[in-house]
């Protein structure tokens, strides 16, 4: 073999090395050496993936961090300019609500996640599984006290001592607010259901308020996504309640923007918050997240998905209704508040 053909054999190993080692970067392409993330999720998660992130491929990373409305506002604004990459925050639904917005990505790591959490539409890039759930402050609310139902939420007795996040603003809000207009059919009845419910609450402009506020014993009950609530499980001061007319299991939210100044950074760090690094760094830092790749558990603690009561969730049909029905819950916000 001449010296020429073994260097370029050798060229040829180290590449297929160089894949091997770093997988999810030859998917990408050759990445920008930047990239900006405009951010709903928990701002240390963010900032956790997101330094890892930028060590791990030396690329430098901007967060910018809001409400997923708010944040969804914004790349609708800049629409013509993206001044974003990606979205991170809000759930499946909310890519496939504006596909003018976003790019589908099917990420190579998605043959290595439960097929229940991929999107269909191809919008989403399904890192973790969120439920939603009641929080109760462990001193207010005795087990035999507690509600069992979301409808239990319409009791007079907890008139003023549930806290909720505004569903325009919040987009785990909005995920139990679909959730129970699904449970109770979707119309007029399921919305009275709704309306009777908002009396009770005190609705706030931030979901982060709603696990602080019931942690804090400033309210009782929340309605909140489990990982929240379930740091205060760990910590022994709240409880987490799993209605028993069900709820949603549907994975959290992290989109691809349209015309973005950095795509190939962007589908880079799709690959990388799938894959079995980043999974593993998930359950060990943030125990409430429910990973979705296959082969990678569960905080102990966590109550399985098997004693859980899921709903079919239906994301064509909250994509498609999203400003109706946020326009309905806005009047009963005004109504009721």
């Amino acid at each position: 073999m001449t010296s020429a053909i073994w260097k370029k054999t050798l060229a040829a190993a180290g590449m297929a090395l160089l894949a091997s080692t770093a997988g999810v970067m030859a998917a990408a392409g050759e990445p920008e050496k930047e990239l900006v993330v405009y951010a709903s999720h928990p701002s240390e998660m963010v900032d956790f993936f997101t330094q890892e992130f930028g060590k791990k491929y030396d690329i430098r990373v901007t967060t910018v961090k809001a409400g997923t409305g708010e944040l969804l506002n914004r790349i609708r604004a800049e629409k013509d300019r993206p001044g974003s990459d990606v979205l991170w925050g809000g759930f499946a639904d909310t890519g496939a609500s504006a596909p003018e917005l976003f790019e589908p990505y099917q990420s190579p790591e998605l043959a290595n996640i439960e097929p229940a959490m991929i999107d269909k539409k191809g919008y989403n890039t399904p890192f973790a599984a969120s439920l939603m759930v009641l929080m109760a402050n462990r001193e207010q609310v005795k087990p035999e006290d507690a509600p069992k139902k979301w409808t239990d939420l319409t009791d007079a007795k907890w008139h003023g001592k549930i806290v909720h996040a505004d569903p325009s603003k919040s987009s785990s809000s909005l995920a139990a607010l679909n959730t129970w207009l699904m449970i109770y059919g979707r119309g007029d009845e399921a919305w009275k259901i709704v309306e009777d419910m908002t009396v009770n609450m005190n609705i706030v402009l931030k979901s982060s308020l709603v696990f602080q506020q019931v942690g804090r014993g400033e309210y009782p009950l929340g309605v909140t996504y489990e990982e929240a609530a379930f740091n205060y499980v760990l910590a022994d001061t709240a409880d987490i309640i799993y209605p028993e007319d069900g709820t949603l299991a549907q994975p959290e939210g992290m989109f691809l923007v349209k015309g973005s100044t950095n795509p190939n950074a962007a589908k880079l760090f799709a690959d990388y918050i799938l894959s079995e690094e980043a999974q593993l760094k998930l359950v060990e830092h943030f125990p409430g997240r429910r990973p979705t790749r296959k082969g990678v558990q569960n905080h102990p603690r966590m109550k399985p998905l098997s004693e859980i009561k899921i709903i079919d969730y239906d994301s064509d049909w909250a994509s498609a209704e999203r400003a109706d029905i946020l326009a309905k819950m806005q009047k009963i916000i005004v109504k009721t508040q």
